[in-house]
């Protein structure tokens, strides 16, 4: 396939682009040559756009745009399915973990790597949520290499990126629709099954998200998701247990009762005791429940094929990267014979932190950390993982991208986030200074 354009490359490994090498992109292409500099100024409008409306990630004590990047991922709707229904059948290996952790007081794993975690909550032992659902949101991150899926991470505790999924498909859309040409997009719909799930079978909740305020990393996503959710947004400090109900202290209607939490900040910094007791007596619900994060540990990741066979549950067709979890002292060697093949990951790590590409970054503190706590770590084989085209300035880049997909239970949302790695790394994270760009999943 042929684009005449310059496309820079800033690193030196081989990988498959997608854009020059996948037939869905011919049309895209084609329009892209035509419309010569025209791509470069809407992108340049879109990141003004985005700075205008608070479009921003909030690290490092100060808010960041978030960088855009309007050239889209194309996914087929074959490949959707693909994906579905693997995302699906995870969803229910970690929701079937977690209910025979807690509801059946059994450790399907090391014991040792449950209840030495943070997010163990001893409370939940012997307690059915509503609907038996534990993960009501559930981020995966994936990859494809030479077009094939591969999941990187499950994440439970706080996931987030749907609203940059709509933003950026919104300005892409209003600053450069002619790229949508000849392509039947289908709809996002992130907003109904996170509105569904969250509901947790009651008619007309009153729901509340909760924030920890404007300094929280994805408060911009917070703010989008009350408005588009009918939530109100709220604080730890907003919340109380009153006469057998949890109240919400509002600026227009005074104190209100709550049926539904959807927590966006850690169980660590929300369950004051109160909240535990009154969601453990039946008076809220809250989403994702108490405990959860226990099995967002990157140390179960290793597991999960085992878990699936346990409960019999297919895993499908999107694969797991080699991963190891460093406690094991066998492991361990393995990983120090040959470091550079390897990703670590600190087993509490989110958002690119606790990440080092060992043979990107040849980072001798890293092993010493490893060293020093390796039960602390998991080591997941380094792939060079297909790339895609992006705009940057006037120039466009070869450029590492990965997807973040979101399930609601037991639905996989076509809202899904591409976020792409600065120029000359692999690492996508916001945090790290990645750009997002939309995603399409067509007929």
């Amino acid at each position: 396939m042929y684009i005449h354009v310059k496309i820079k490359k800033t690193f030196d490994v081989e990988t498959f682009n997608e854009y020059l090498n996948s037939p869905v992109y011919s049309t895209l292409l084609q329009k892209i040559t035509e419309l010569g500099d025209k791509v470069f100024h809407a992108n340049r409008l879109a990141n003004l756009q985005a700075y205008f409306e608070g479009f921003t990630f909030y690290t490092s004590s100060k808010y960041r745009p978030t960088p855009v990047d309007i050239l889209p991922r194309i996914i087929s709707i074959k490949d959707f399915r693909l994906v579905e229904n693997s995302l699906k059948a995870r969803a229910k290996i970690l929701n079937a973990f977690l209910r025979e952790v807690y509801e059946e007081g059994n450790v399907p794993i090391p014991e040792w790597i449950v209840k030495e975690s943070p997010y163990y909550k001893p409370e939940m032992i012997g307690f059915s949520p509503p609907q038996g659902i534990y993960i009501h949101v559930y981020g995966a991150d994936l990859v494809r290499v030479n077009g094939r899926f591969y999941i990187l991470e499950d994440n439970l505790r706080i996931p987030s990126g749907v609203a940059y999924a709509y933003k950026v498909r919104e300005f892409a859309e209003r600053f450069l629709p002619e790229l949508g040409e000849g392509y039947k997009k289908l709809e996002l719909d992130a907003i109904e099954n996170l509105s569904k799930i969250t509901s947790c079978g009651m008619k007309n909740p009153v729901k509340v998200i909760l924030t920890d305020g404007s300094l929280n990393s994805a408060f911009f996503e917070h703010s989008f998701i009350s408005k588009n959710c009918d939530m109100i947004l709220a604080e730890p400090k907003d919340l109380r247990v009153k006469e057998g109900e949890v109240v919400v202290n509002t600026a227009d209607c005074g104190e209100v009762h709550v049926d539904i939490i959807y927590r966006r900040i850690e169980d660590l910094e929300v369950l004051s005791p109160e909240i535990l007791r009154a969601y453990l007596r039946g008076w809220v619900t809250i989403a994702n429940a108490p405990g959860t994060g226990i099995a967002d540990d990157k140390a179960i990741f290793p597991f999960i094929p085992y878990l699936a066979e346990r409960y019999s549950i297919s895993l499908g067709d999107v694969y797991q990267p080699y991963t190891m979890d460093l406690y094991d002292l066998e492991n361990l060697s393995r990983f120090i014979e040959n470091p550079n093949g390897f990703v670590i990951k600190r087993r509490e790590g989110y958002g690119g932190f606790g990440l080092s590409i060992i043979k990107d970054e040849k980072n001798d503190s890293v092993l010493e950390e490893v060293a020093k706590s390796h039960e602390n770590f998991i080591a997941q084989q380094t792939l060079d993982f297909d790339t895609t085209v992006s705009v940057l300035g006037d120039e466009y880049y070869e450029s590492f991208s990965d997807l973040r997909f979101f399930t609601y239970f037991d639905n996989v949302s076509k809202a899904v986030l591409s976020r792409v790695a600065p120029p000359g790394s692999r690492v996508t994270n916001n945090s790290s200074g990645g750009m997002v760009k939309p995603v399409w999943i067509i007929q």
